[in-house]
């Protein structure tokens, strides 16, 4: 590392501290270990508070009262407000700040109003803020998991790069591959059947189709829902419900290969998923619905370019599924995954400050005037 070394930084996240761990957590865990202070900023609340986490040493997570309102303001007047908000954040943690990292796309939109070193707006998801424009206009780097995502910014003529998903340590614990038994096949399957992309029809065709096939469904789930009702009310299905996600990967030593079962209308909301490289550090085949950013990656997944193929393609990897965990091809989806560790992309992104910043320095010496 280069810059992100005993550095002050302030990740803004749409998601609480206390929510099961995202992105913004395991960068702020990753920043942390090298040695910076990490300021995590939550949602707003009901109280002004910081505290040190007592696991993740160097993450501080910092609560405060927001003021309402203030996006339906005119500019100047929203500017004044974050300023003050900013200057008492500041005063809260007793520090300015070297990196502001924004993951929220609804507050503190204009990230100069911070006077960081380098200000970065991370798009994991594609919203719909009206005021979004501003927040990339204001960001000195835009970062996002996809480029279709990352295309969307393309008017801000900011530096930018793709940054791939990525996931927790415990992933990177590696574990002697359980011996599985040829049959019957067992089949995981990890996301919230809540889930408004859910392929609801496709995900029930391939299950019908395929009796002698084991389902396990990880995630949350409405009782009521059709999709539980109807995945109940078969024998080869088993549905967990919520689950831990450091329990995953001893729970994935169970399955032979994995599934994902999205829609791909909207092929932005379908640009790319976490769960795909979680999958991937088994080794084990994943058959999917299409996905943006694995359609150059054909060889490390089975993906489809139309729904109406998935069941094919399924029951073509039931029959194959053993010279499709050939050694070679299990190293190769291995090696892929464990190249996208948040370690990984926080290395990526130092190297892009680095740049950002040496660029900075080259123009204000280019139009810095000489002393007369």
């Amino acid at each position: 590392m280069e810059f992100f070394v005993q550095k002050k930084i302030l990740i803004i996240s749409p998601e609480y501290w206390s929510h099961i761990p995202v992105s913004k957590h395991h960068y702020a865990m990753a920043l942390a270990r090298n040695g910076n202070q990490v300021f995590f900023l939550n949602p707003p609340s009901s109280k002004n508070s910081i505290q040190e986490d007592s696991i993740y040493r160097g993450v501080w997570i910092v609560d405060y009262v927001a003021i309402a309102g203030v996006n339906r303001l005119p500019a100047f007047l929203r500017d004044l407000i974050n300023r003050y908000q900013i200057h008492s954040l500041k005063k809260l943690c007793q520090t300015s700040f070297d990196v502001v990292w924004s993951f929220d796309a609804f507050r503190f939109h204009n990230l100069k109003l911070f006077n960081a070193k380098v200000s970065i707006y991370h798009v994991a998801d594609v919203h719909h803020s009206v005021l979004e424009r501003q927040l990339a206009n204001s960001a000195d780097i835009i970062l996002s998991v996809s480029q279709k995502i990352l295309d969307r910014y393309s008017y801000a003529k900011k530096r930018m790069k793709k940054i791939n998903h990525g996931f927790g340590e415990h992933f990177l614990k590696v574990n002697e591959a359980a011996a599985l038994p040829p049959a019957p096949l067992h089949v995981g399957y990890v996301g919230n059947l809540n889930n408004w992309n859910v392929d609801v029809t496709t995900m029930l065709e391939i299950v019908d189709a395929n009796p002698s096939v084991q389902f396990t469904f990880m995630g949350p789930y409405q009782p009521d829902s059709l999709i539980a009702r109807e995945l109940k009310q078969k024998a080869n299905c088993t549905l967990y419900g919520r689950v831990d996600n450091e329990k995953l990967p001893q729970l994935f030593e169970q399955f032979h290969f994995f599934m994902m079962c999205y829609g791909i209308e909207k092929r932005d909301a379908s640009s790319n998923s976490h769960k795909i490289l979680e999958y991937l550090t088994t080794g084990k085949p994943v058959v999917m619905n299409y996905t943006d950013e694995y359609d150059d990656k054909r060889d490390l997944v089975f993906m489809t370019d139309r729904n109406e193929e998935l069941p094919r393609v399924f029951q073509e990897v039931c029959a194959n599924y053993q010279q499709y965990m050939a050694p070679a091809w299990v190293e190769k989806r291995k090696v892929f995954a464990f190249s996208n560790s948040y370690l990984q992309h926080v290395k990526t992104i130092d190297q892009l400050v680095v740049q950002y910043l040496e660029s900075q320095d080259r123009n204000s010496f280019a139009t810095s005037k000489p002393l007369l």
